[in-house]
């Protein structure tokens, strides 16, 4: 119950929230929707258009004051001291958002869905083991904890260092060992670069099950449209990369 809910919840945030509805790099027939609004209901990080109105403002005001979670304002901030400060930002810039069925009725009912998925459903599965309990423990908190934490880590660490090869002038960078823990999230700096592109890792051997997952489905038509950076335009970036690290070193 551990595991299985940590990927579904995981999934909910990385293919949903992130890569369907915050940055529109792929489009999905309404039940495949439905299905990532519930799995990320389950990860307990707000509404879909909350979510993706911080994500959204994140990647256009990067780094300065209007950064929900700016790394500028220290590694905790951009960790947790964000969720847990008074916010006062609007929910503003998902307008297209608002018009599908599974975000209206997630709107609605978000509150429901998400302790169901947190109290009810690990208690009821774990009943039917004699361990309510641990079930709740398992399936519930500690799974919650884990999928928070994942997620917070792509706003800190791969904020913090790593890896940047296609964009220098930011904070974001690649790190593949928080792709192991992110489903694939962990190429930040492709990612800031190339934010309308379905992956994160675009590489064979990077792990990014986020990508797999969207281009398996894309075979049965519940998924469609996917967006791709060009690879001219991948290798320029990288070249641009390149010759500024050069000049900044000689």
């Amino acid at each position: 119950i551990f595991v299985i809910g940590w990927f579904l919840a995981g999934l909910g945030i990385t293919v949903g929230y992130h890569r369907l509805f915050s940055h529109k790099t792929f489009k999905a027939k309404p039940v495949f929707e439905w299905m990532l609004m519930l799995f990320g209901s389950m990860a307990l990080q707000n509404t879909i258009t909350k979510w993706c109105s911080d994500h959204r403002r994140h990647h256009k005001k990067l780094d300065t004051e209007d950064d929900p979670y700016s790394i500028t304002k220290g590694f905790f901030h951009a960790h947790i001291g964000w969720v847990v400060k008074k916010n006062n930002s609007k929910c503003t810039g998902v307008s297209d958002l608002r018009k599908k069925s599974a975000v209206k009725f997630q709107t609605k009912y978000y509150w429901a869905i998400a302790l169901f998925s947190l109290f009810v459903l690990p208690v009821i599965i774990g009943s039917l083991y004699g361990r309510p309990f641990g079930g709740l423990l398992w399936g519930g908190i500690l799974r919650v904890t884990l999928v928070h934490h994942c997620t917070f880590f792509i706003n800190s660490l791969c904020h913090y260092f790593g890896k940047k090869q296609y964009d220098l002038d930011t904070t974001a960078s690649d790190s593949w060992y928080m792709a192991f823990l992110t489903f694939g999230e962990g190429f930040h700096n492709y990612h800031h670069k190339f934010q309308w592109d379905y992956r994160n890792g675009i590489k064979w051997y990077n792990f990014d099950p986020g990508k797999w997952i969207i281009r398996f489905l894309s075979f049965f038509k519940l998924t469609y449209g996917l967006k791709k950076a060009s690879e001219y335009s991948i290798f320029e970036a990288r070249l641009n990369t390149l010759k500024k690290k050069i000049t900044a070193s000689s």
